[in-house]
């Protein structure tokens, strides 16, 4: 079976670079041990040193697995496509499988991007299959259906024509390493950037909390706790038997009043000296029953960086216009501080008129401090300006879908006439959801509770009258004693 993934042995890759098992951001496709052995070799300990994962061949195949189903997996997975085109490439039917399946997965749209390398072969001969291409495909005409060939071809025709490096006798094969190198590092970081861009004023917590955290003792355990507002098995024996005993730093998001230390992580005393704990919790009580637990709570932002905050989301920037000022302003204090409130009303008003700006703050005025959740009354702003389907996909998700791909409900929002695609658009711009890696559905815990309990209040004593039920014991419940009316087509 020939494969870029096995055309020659890997024993020329260096050994000595070792990346943690996860995800890739790079995918590398090349023929032949001469790619193999230079040029491939030189760029793949570049990326790897540089800490970027890249799909390094046989050594990253399970065993058990064949090649195909492994590069299935890898190819979407990866950010990055790098195909080494030589003179041999064409001649692995895998080579060529395996760059059909990146220019699917560039003609998506969902940032994918290839950087192709022509190596020793002239760009024109691989757009239009001529010289050793065109006879590497007579070939594969004798043993391959004519739908996969011409596959095969458009794909050479697309990377063809994008722009990429040209590996020639006059040219430095290292300076080209690092050229590719510096595009990859600038592209994931463009990506990341993305992630993180945010983060207002996260510098004086981390530091006060590195503090407590005391990482130049080793004389005795240190455990954190944070307080606040939410933005956290069968591991249980691994953890006991083989983490316990070295230097770790452990986090565990979004514990509950029902976390018990010495049950899920084994005695505190088990563990090495150096070893650092951090819980975050919106149950100050969990924290109690945590040993030797240092309390920290985050203070609410501060009105320059809620100010911040805000106006990343509605002016797409740091600062408000001029003329804007005084009414940001007045939305801050309406955000009391909480950053889930300041992204989300940012979002709504993004775009919209003076007018809509003005009923809104009204409409955020008139959440007085005595109801019964402040953050959740106002998170529901955004969602009685949704229109009916926005609203039926929002609390769809929230009850349903979150981690879950969108394929599945797609299909079903569109036989309810929902029309999924601009709904999934609105409730990302508006903040109220994300779509993570892989197309799942992702929903801040506060959100996911404010349509929750939208649906509760349907019927507050009879969950079998609301429009959705997602626990278990409540639909059990329900099929049990026959007591919801279903109706089956």
């Amino acid at each position: 079976m020939e494969s870029s993934a096995a055309a020659s042995s890997s024993s020329a890759l260096p050994q000595s670079v070792a990346l943690p098992a996860g995800d890739y951001e790079v995918f590398m496709s090349f023929r032949g041990p001469d790619v193999r052995n230079k040029f491939a070799s030189h760029l793949y300990t570049s990326l790897a040193r540089a800490k970027i994962r890249t799909f390094r061949d046989e050594e990253e195949l399970q065993k058990g697995e064949g090649i195909a189903p492994s590069l299935v997996r890898a190819i979407p997975d990866s950010k990055i496509y790098i195909p080494i085109l030589s003179e041999q490439y064409a001649s692995s039917k895998w080579c060529l499988t395996e760059l059909a399946q990146m220019v699917e997965c560039w003609k998506q749209g969902k940032g994918h991007i290839i950087l192709p390398i022509f190596y020793f072969v002239d760009p024109r001969d691989v757009r239009k299959q001529q010289g050793s291409y065109q006879q590497a495909f007579e070939q594969h005409a004798q043993k391959h259906s004519p739908q996969t060939v011409i596959e095969w071809k458009e794909a050479l025709r697309e990377v063809g024509q994008m722009k990429g490096w040209h590996v020639t006798e006059s040219c430095s094969e290292g300076t080209i390493v690092d050229e590719v190198l510096s595009k990859v590092e600038s592209h994931l970081m463009s990506m990341y950037t993305l992630v993180t861009d945010e983060l207002v004023g996260i510098d004086t917590p981390v530091e006060e909390v590195m503090e407590l955290l005391d990482l130049g003792s080793s004389d005795e355990k240190v455990i954190v706790g944070i307080h606040g507002m939410g933005g956290v098995s069968e591991g249980i024996n691994m953890i006991k038997e083989r983490v316990s005993k070295h230097k770790l730093l452990l986090v565990l998001d979004d514990i509950d009043d029902k976390f018990e230390f010495d049950k899920i992580l084994g005695k505190l005393s088990d563990f090495s000296a150096e070893s650092r704990f951090i819980f975050t919790t919106r149950y100050k009580r969990a924290l109690n029953f945590i040993p030797e637990c240092k309390f920290y709570e985050p203070e609410e932002m501060s009105r320059h960086l809620s100010l911040q905050l805000f106006c990343k989301h509605a002016f797409g920037m740091n600062n408000p216009p001029e003329e804007d000022a005084e009414i940001c302003g007045e939305f801050v204090e309406v955000a009391a501080g909480l950053p889930l409130a300041l992204k989300v009303i940012g979002s709504l008003l993004f775009h919209r008129g003076r007018e809509f700006w003005e009923e809104k703050l009204k409409e955020y005025r008139g959440i007085v401090s005595t109801t019964e959740n402040v953050l959740q009354e106002r998170l529901k702003i955004s969602y009685k300006d949704l229109s009916h389907n926005e609203k039926q996909i929002f609390l769809d998700i929230a009850c349903f879908f979150i981690g879950d791909e969108k394929d599945l409900p797609y299909y079903m929002w569109s036989e309810c006439d929902f029309y999924p695609e601009s709904g999934i658009d609105t409730l990302i711009h508006r903040s109220l959801m994300k779509l993570e890696k892989n197309n799942r559905f992702w929903m801040h815990d506060h959100i996911r509770d404010l349509g929750r309990a939208i649906v509760k209040k349907e019927d507050v004593r009879h969950p079998y009258n609301r429009s959705r039920i997602w626990s278990t014991d409540d639909a059990l419940d329900m099929l049990r004693n026959r007591q919801a009316n279903i109706y089956v087509k």
